[in-house]
């Protein structure tokens, strides 16, 4: 699921985080007068567009000096402010600003971060209005059988029967391209075993969605890379948990699944998307462990000539269980493995396991390094990101992040497929709307989004709260419980008994 270094998405984060480094924005964009203002920006008029859009291209010609607009025009005064800023962010000169602003992928951001002031403020980390990104399984059909798999997919999936229709689906992927969700990525299953991923991507193309894909690599053939490049995605993740074929066709399932991913993974190259190609590697004890295969795993990406490993957190739900988890204290040691790849130039090594945030922010404490992460998103120097690394925060589950199911359930996370909170069809009648509803109103979003605050169910006691927040997943796997601690993270290790009733111990 990477996002704006690795795609070329047209927004610098860096220049983001020195721009919120001052307290006069910070303090700016969380009073009560601009908030209400920002809510008065997006108020339709008579010409049919928004405040905004109006003011946009007025201030493209505007010229006046500050004192006379404060005097004549005052209204102009806090958005002209605030377009300065964006502006700068997508280095944009004046006059272009408006015609930027017409740009699918810069609007939807806009209007997001517009729509997060009025109703949230800036807070540390961000609550955002609408999802940065909503990940849509949108089948249950899957050509491997791994033994991680979420969604308990496979070619007879249980799930299967009730997905949407081809029709349904046409008007889901149309209800999405309508809402201010930044970026979306494709899931499942497996994706390009869905007869209507071909024409949902055209119809995210179209409206300028700005798209990735979690496939497992085997039916990248060199016609489908190069159908794949046409669409113009901005990130393919082609699972890869082990760097043999003995390794990894035992954890997928199915003989022969390393080679087809391999060969995948080299007609994108060969199709010149090499740089927007990353390994996905799931982290688990069978592999990560006792087969070591990390090491291994940087040396094939460094030979596949692609760009980074996104390692993802093992989270026992659908078909994976506790036995093949990883003790917090493995994970630490793992931690060292990624930072030193970082340190080595690479800085692109990730984790989706939020505790790496909080590795990274207690290296740079103890002046052992200078690295740090964004999410799972991306790298950098912790000076340049640190503002930005908080508002951005762990996880994302519930304040960035959201997923759909193949029936049209809306679920927290992907790891999270039975905790259903909403559907987007609500009476028979699919609308993106619902989701936004779902989004606002349902308790456990509330839930999940007040984890935080319990400072006493955490191990850190909050300290690191804006760079991790621990998974939710986990914790809802392990606990059934919202507001349980992540049992991976070392620091949880003295919490962890009052969670579980009895002396906690991860399965060795």
């Amino acid at each position: 699921m990477g996002l704006w270094n690795l795609n070329g998405f047209p927004f610098d984060p860096i220049k983001l985080s020195s721009h919120l480094k001052s307290n006069s924005l910070f303090t700016l964009l969380n009073s009560d007068f601009i908030r209400k203002k920002v809510g008065d920006f997006l108020k339709k008029e008579s010409n049919g567009k928004t405040r905004l859009e109006n003011l946009v291209e007025k201030y493209s010609k505007d010229d006046r000096p500050l004192l006379e607009r404060v005097f004549r025009d005052p209204e102009t005064v806090v958005p002209y402010i605030i377009f300065d800023h964006l502006r700068k962010l997508f280095n944009l000169e004046k006059k272009n600003f408006p015609a930027a602003i017409e740009n699918p992928r810069i609007k939807r951001a806009v209007l997001n971060v517009t729509k997060t002031i009025e109703k949230y403020g800036v807070n540390l980390p961000m609550v955002f209005a609408e999802p940065l990104m909503l990940v849509w399984n949108t089948t249950a059909k899957c050509n491997l059988r791994c033994k991680h798999c979420y969604e308990d997919a496979g070619v007879l999936s249980r799930g299967l029967p009730n997905e949407l229709t081809k029709e349904e689906k046409v008007k889901v992927m149309e209800e999405i391209c309508k809402l201010n969700i930044p970026t979306f990525a494709f899931a499942g299953g497996e994706p390009l075993m869905d007869p209507m991923f071909w024409e949902l991507a055209r119809i995210g193309k179209e409206n300028g969605l700005y798209m990735s894909i979690n496939t497992n690599g085997t039916l990248i053939t060199e016609e489908v890379a190069w159908r794949l490049k046409e669409i113009g995605f901005a990130y393919y993740g082609v699972s890869l948990d082990g760097a043999s074929p003995e390794v990894h066709d035992a954890f997928r399932g199915m003989k022969g699944s390393f080679e087809r991913a391999i060969r995948g993974i080299k007609n994108l190259v060969k199709a010149g998307e090499g740089d927007k190609t990353c390994i996905s590697f799931t982290v688990a004890r069978e592999n990560a462990i006792l087969q070591d295969e990390i090491p291994k795993m940087l040396k094939l990406r460094d030979e596949l000539g692609i760009r980074k490993i996104v390692c993802y957190n093992y989270i026992p739900c659908g078909r994976a269980d506790m036995r093949n988890d990883l003790t917090c204290e493995e994970r630490e040691r793992l931690f060292e493995i990624f930072y030193r790849d970082l340190q080595n130039g690479k800085e692109t090594l990730l984790s989706t396991a939020p505790q790496f945030g909080r590795y990274c922010r207690q290296m740079y404490e103890r002046g052992e390094g200078r690295f740090t992460v964004l999410g799972h998103f991306s790298s950098g120097n912790n000076e340049k990101l640190e503002s930005l690394v908080e508002l951005i925060g762990g996880c994302g589950a519930g304040r960035a992040y959201l997923s759909l199911q193949p029936d049209g359930s809306i679920t927290p996370c992907v790891f999270m497929p039975n905790l259903v909170i909403g559907n987007i069809k609500k009476g028979g009648e699919i609308k993106g709307e619902h989701i936004i509803e779902v989004w606002d109103t349902s308790p456990i979003m509330a839930k999940i989004r007040n984890r935080r605050k319990h400072l006493d169910k955490c191990g850190c006691r909050g300290k690191y709260f804006s760079v991790c927040g621990g998974c939710v997943a986990r914790a809802y796997a392990y606990f059934g419980d919202l507001e349980a601690p992540d049992p991976g993270c070392i620091l949880n290790r003295g919490i962890l008994e009052k969670f579980s009733g009895e002396e906690f111990h991860q399965v060795a």
